[in-house]
């Protein structure tokens, strides 16, 4: 499934994260949400409104640095969403030491992964993909596709 949508301040992703949510089950597996984008895009805002929509109390900060970071939830959908930031991954062997195999298959988890591309052949086939791209007066044009 294939949607588009205009973006023109950072609540307007609940509509996105509405739509990924109730349409993806995380009993069984994890749910796995690539953004793409350009930087300033709003890749890691769309990972804040979907934080706060889960009840995550903390501030959501981009892990660009640390690479990956996890909040604990309380929420029927998960009990926690994780953060990977892959920008600064140069070889997919720089990954090892952060076990994303076995992440990948942890049931009730949520995962949004920035910058996805330095990362693609560990990325499960039907991982949810965001792409967004900047617009004028500064909306947004998020592409959303799900298996």
């Amino acid at each position: 499934m294939n949607k588009t949508y205009v973006v023109s301040q950072p609540t307007d992703f609940s509509e996105v994260i509405d739509d990924i949510l109730f349409s993806s089950k995380t009993d069984d597996k994890p749910l796995i949400i690539t953004l793409e984008g350009d930087l300033g895009a709003g890749k890691t805002t769309f990972t804040q409104e979907l934080g706060k929509k889960l009840g995550v109390a903390e501030p959501i900060t981009s892990p660009t640095f640390t690479i990956m970071k996890q909040y604990p939830l309380s929420s029927d959908l998960a009990d926690s969403l994780v953060h990977i930031d892959a920008y600064r991954i140069e070889s997919e062997e720089e990954i090892a030491p952060l076990h994303l195999e076995g992440l990948f298959v942890k049931a009730k988890t949520i995962i949004c992964i920035e910058w996805p591309n330095h990362i693609a052949s560990i990325i499960p086939h039907d991982a949810v993909k965001v792409s967004i791209s900047i617009k004028e007066k500064e909306e947004r044009l998020v592409e959303l596709s799900q298996p």
